[in-house]
C-alpha cells in the first residue's frame, strides 16, 4: 500500500514534521541534493572523536603504532571500494542505508534483519562514546562513580542529543563542519604540548609497542583488522544515509574517501599522537595527584588511555580544552543518534506496516543506548564489532551484487520488491555463519572479507539459477 501521507509530508515544505521526518523512508528529491564538499564533513565528523581515539589507543597497545596504520591502510582500501559502490546505489535511489536492503537483496520484511544489525551497532556505539564521555566527566571533576551521577549525567548528555537530534541532515551537517574543526584545533594543541618537551619524540610514539599483552603478534593483528573492519561496515552505512544526499558520483567519491581517511588514518595517527605521546605527561600527572607511583606510572597512563580517553584532555589541556571537547563530542553523538533513527525508522515500518514518527526513533535510539550502558558494552566493543561487522558488510555485499550484477540479468520492474528475499536472506545467514567460524577457528580470520566474498559468489548465483523473485506490488511503493 502506498504511503501518500509519508510521502506528502516528506516532501511538503516548512514543516516541524518534515525537518524531524527528513526523508527517513522516502527518496531524497532533487533540489536537497548537495556537494560532496558538503557532505564531507559528515564522515570526517563521525571519525573524529573520543572512541576513536580510544580505539587507537588500543590497537597500538595491541600491535604498536606502526603495524596499527598499516591494518588501518588495509581496511581503508577494502572500506573505500566497497564504500563508493554502496554510496552510489544510495545516491541513485534516493534512499537511506537501510532502506536500501528492501529493494536490493533481502526484500521489504527481510530488511528487518539489516536495519536491526546497523541499530545495534550505531546505537552501541553512541553507548560507547557516552561511556568515555561519563568516565572524562568523573576525573575532570573528581567525582565518584555513583547511581546519583549516571543519572545526572547519563541523562543530561541523552536530553542533548535527542534535542540536538531532532531537525535532520541540516542541523547535523552545521553541527559536524563547525565542531570537526573545533576537534582538530584541539588536538593540535594537545600534540604541541605533548611534543614541545625535549623529553618526548614523535619517533618513539610511532615505534612503541605494548609488550605485555597476551597472545601472539599474529593474533593481536587479527583481532586489529576484526574491530576495523567491524568499524568499517559502520561506516559505510553511515556514509550511505550522507550519499543519498549528493549530486553525483563523483560526490559519493569524496564522502567514501574523506571518511576512510579520517576513521582509519588520520583517526589512529591522532590517538597515536595523543595519547602514546603523552603518556609520560599523564603518568606524571597521575603522580603528582596520587593516582600512580613512579614504577607504575606508564603502566597506569597506558590504562587510562584504553578505558578513559577524556582524561588526556583535562591532564594536557585543562578544563577549557576539556569543555570543548565534550562541545565537539556532541557532532559525533549527533550523527550516531541520527543514522541509528533511520535504521530503526525501516525496522519499525517493515514491521508493522506503519510510517513511524522519526522523533519516536530518536527517543527510542537513546533508550536502547542506556540500556545498552547498563549491560556494559562498552567492554565488550572489539567482539562486538567484529561479529557484527560480519552480518554488515554481508548485506553491503548483497546489495552491491544485486545492483551490479543481478540487476543486469534481471532488471527490476518498476518499484516492485519483494516481501522477502528468499535467496539475499538465506545467502547472508550461510556467508555470516561461514564467515565466522572460519575467523573463530584460525583458518581464516578476516571474517568481513570472508562474508564479502562468499555473498558475491553465491549469490548471484542462487538470484539467476534457483530463486524466482515473487514480487508484492501492493506492498513495493512504501516509503518510495
Amino acid at each position: 500500500m502506498h504511503d501518500d501521507n509519508a510521502t506528502t509530508t516528506a516532501r511538503s515544505g516548512g514543516s516541524l514534521r518534515e525537518a524531524i521526518d527528513d526523508n527517513s523512508l522516502t527518496p531524497v528529491p532533487e533540489d536537497q541534493r548537495r556537494s560532496g564538499w558538503y557532505l564531507s564533513w559528515l564522515p570526517a565528523g563521525i571519525a573524529t572523536s573520543l572512541l576513536q581515539l580510544t580505539i587507537a589507543g588500543n590497537i597500538t597497545a595491541l600491535v604498536g603504532s606502526v603495524f596499527g596504520l598499516v591494518a588501518g591502510a588495509l581496511v581503508g582500501t577494502f572500506v573505500m571500494a566497497l564504500g563508493w559502490l554502496f554510496g552510489n546505489i544510495a545516491r541513485t535511489e534516493g534512499l537511506s542505508s537501510t532502506v536500501l536492503p528492501r529493494f536490493y537483496g533481502l526484500g521489504l520484511r527481510g530488511s528487518a534483519i539489516s536495519s536491526l544489525a546497523f541499530g545495534v551497532m550505531i546505537i552501541g556505539l553512541l553507548a560507547s562514546e557516552n561511556v568515555v564521555l561519563y568516565h572524562g566527566t568523573l576525573f575532570a571533576f573528581g567525582w565518584e562513580d555513583t547511581v546519583g551521577n549516571r543519572v545526572l549525567i547519563y541523562g543530561a548528555l541523552t536530553l542533548v542529543w535527542i534535542l540536538l537530534s531532532m531537525f535532520g541532515i541540516k542541523m547535523v551537517t552545521r553541527t559536524s563542519s563547525a565542531l570537526v574543526i573545533v576537534f582538530l584545533c584541539l588536538l593540535a594543541y594537545m600534540t604541541f604540548r605533548i611534543y614541545s618537551d625535549a623529553s618526548v619524540s614523535l619517533a618513539d610514539a610511532f615505534t612503541q609497542a605494548s609488550t605485555s599483552m597476551v597472545g601472539s603478534e599474529s593474533s593481536r593483528f587479527f583481532t586489529v583488522i576484526g574491530m576495523l573492519g567491524g568499524q568499517g561496515g559502520a561506516l559505510i552505512l553511515v556514509n550511505a544515509d550522507y550519499c543519498r544526499y549528493a549530486r553525483s558520483s563523483r560526490a559519493v567519491g569524496g564522502v567514501s574517501l574523506t571518511g576512510v581517511i579520517m576513521l582509519d588514518i588520520v583517526g589512529i595517527a591522532l590517538g597515536i599522537l595523543v595519547l602514546t605521546g603523552g603518556n609520560k605527561l599523564v603518568g606524571e600527572y597521575l603522580v603528582a595527584h596520587g593516582q600512580a607511583t613512579n614504577a607504575n606510572a606508564l603502566e597506569q597512563a597506558t590504562h587510562l588511555a584504553a578505558q578513559n580517553t577524556g582524561a588526556y584532555f583535562v591532564v594536557l589541556s585543562g578544563m577549557v580544552g576539556f569543555a570543548l571537547m565534550y562541545v565537539a563530542q556532541t557532532k559525533v553523538q549527533v550523527l550516531n543518534v541520527y543514522s541509528g533513527s533511520l535504521a530503526l525508522s525501516n525496522l519499525c515500518y517493515v514491521l508493522s506496516g506503519r510510517h513511524p514518527n522519526r522523533l519516536v526513533m530518536i527517543l527510542v535510539s537513546n533508550v536502547i543506548c542506556l540500556l545498552m550502558i547498563a549491560a556494559n558494552v562498552f567492554e565488550q566493543l572489539s567482539g562486538f564489532l567484529s561479529v557484527l561487522g560480519i552480518v554488515i558488510i554481508g548485506f553491503i555485499a548483497l546489495a552491491i551484487a544485486d545492483f551490479y550484477i543481478v540487476a543486469r540479468f534481471r532488471p527490476r520492474v518498476g518499484s516492485e520488491v519483494e516481501l522477502v528475499n528468499w535467496a539475499g536472506v538465506l545467502t547472508l545467514a550461510f556467508a555470516s555463519v561461514v564467515a565466522y567460524l572460519l575467523s573463530e577457528t584460525g583458518v581464516f580470520p578476516f571474517g568481513f572479507i570472508a562474508s564479502t566474498v562468499i555473498v558475491l559468489l553465491v549469490y548471484p548465483v542462487v538470484r539467476l539459477k534457483l530463486s524466482r523473485p515473487a514480487a508484492e506490488p501492493e506492498k513495493a511503493a512504501a516509503g518510495r
